[in-house]
C-alpha cells in the first residue's frame, strides 16, 4: 500500500509539472506571436498565491514571465523566498526575492542586486548600498482592483502549510477564510472585503498593506520553514516592527482584531512603490 501511494504521489507531480510546461509554453509562443518582451524567472512554481504573483507582476508591466527549471537560465529572482537557490555564479538581476532561512551565504557574487526583500537577505548576498528594500508584493493595490466593499470584520489566511490546521477551527459567519491555493487576485478580493486581516502568510500580510487593511501575523504552528526570518526581513525592510501573536484555544475575534494594525503610513507605502515601479519598468524597458 505504502509503494501505491509513493507511487501515485510522484505521478501526481509529473502530471501537474507537464500540465505546466504546456501553459509555459503556450504563453511563450502567445510573447513571440504578439512581439512581447519576455522575462525568464526560476521561482517557486507552485499552486500558492503569493508565487504565482509573480506572473501578475511582470504582466502587469506589458511583458511575459516564463518560468526556467533553474537559476542559470533566470534573468530575474523575483517575489519570494527563492533566493537560496540561487548560487554564486548567478549573473542576473535580483528584483524583489530574499532567503528563506539564515543560514545561506551568497556574499561575493555576481548578482546584480537591485530590489532586495529586507536588510537580512541583503546581509547574506553582501550587498550594502544602493539597493530598496522591498517585496514587490507592496504593488498588489496597483495591479487588482479594490472592490470597495467590507463585508467581514476579519479574514484569516492560513499559510499553505497551516491550511489544516485551520480548517479544524470554529468561526463565527463575520470570519471569512482565505484559501492560499488560489489566484492572486481571488486573494486579493477578498482582502478588500475584510476589515481586518490575519495570517501565517507573508505575502497575506503584505497584500493587506498594499491595500491599507490593519493586519497581524497570526502564528498557527511551527511548520511554516524558516520560522520568523522572512517576516522580519520584510518588516525591517519597510522600517517597521514585526510583531505576531501565537494561536490558542480559545482565542477570541476581538483578541486577533485588536492585534491587527498598519505599520508604516500611506506616504511611505507609496514612495516604496515608486521605487519597485521605476526599477522593475527600467530592466523590462531595456531588456
Amino acid at each position: 500500500m505504502n509503494g501505491l501511494i509513493i507511487f501515485l504521489k510522484r505521478a501526481h507531480v509529473e502530471i501537474v509539472a507537464f500540465y505546466l510546461n504546456i501553459i509555459n509554453n503556450r504563453e511563450f509562443l502567445y510573447a513571440k506571436i504578439t512581439n512581447r518582451k519576455i522575462v525568464y524567472s526560476h521561482y517557486a512554481r507552485v499552486n500558492n498565491f503569493g508565487d504565482m504573483f509573480n506572473k501578475d507582476l511582470i504582466r502587469s508591466f506589458g511583458a511575459q514571465l516564463i518560468f526556467v527549471p533553474t537559476y542559470k537560465k533566470s534573468e530575474a529572482a523575483l517575489t519570494g523566498s527563492i533566493l537560496g537557490t540561487y548560487l554564486r555564479d548567478f549573473t542576473g538581476y535580483v528584483l524583489g526575492a530574499g532567503f528563506i532561512v539564515d543560514r545561506y551565504n551568497r556574499r561575493e557574487n555576481n548578482w546584480k542586486v537591485k530590489i532586495i526583500r529586507g536588510p537580512l537577505s541583503a546581509k547574506q548576498c553582501g550587498v550594502t548600498e544602493n539597493v530598496v528594500f522591498a517585496d514587490p508584493g507592496i504593488l498588489a493595490s496597483q495591479i487588482y482592483s479594490n472592490s470597495g466593499s467590507k463585508k467581514y470584520k476579519l479574514g484569516i489566511i492560513p499559510h499553505s502549510r497551516d491550511v489544516s490546521i485551520f480548517k479544524k477551527l470554529q468561526f463565527d459567519e463575520n470570519i471569512k477564510f482565505i484559501h492560499p491555493r488560489r489566484k492572486p487576485a481571488a486573494v486579493a478580493k477578498d482582502i478588500t472585503n475584510c476589515e481586518h486581516i490575519a495570517s501565517s502568510s507573508l505575502h497575506g500580510l503584505i497584500f493587506a498593506d498594499a491595500f491599507r487593511v490593519p493586519n497581524i501575523h497570526l502564528k498557527f504552528s511551527d511548520n511554516v520553514i524558516g520560522g520568523l526570518h522572512k517576516f522580519e526581513d520584510y518588516y525591517q525592510g519597510m522600517e517597521a516592527k514585526g510583531e505576531h501573536i501565537d494561536y490558542k484555544a480559545g482565542m477570541t475575534v476581538n483578541e486577533i482584531i485588536n492585534n491587527c494594525k498598519l505599520r508604516y503610513s500611506k506616504d511611505y507605502l507609496i514612495k516604496k512603490q515608486e521605487a519597485v515601479n521605476s526599477i522593475i519598468s527600467s530592466f523590462i524597458r531595456n531588456k
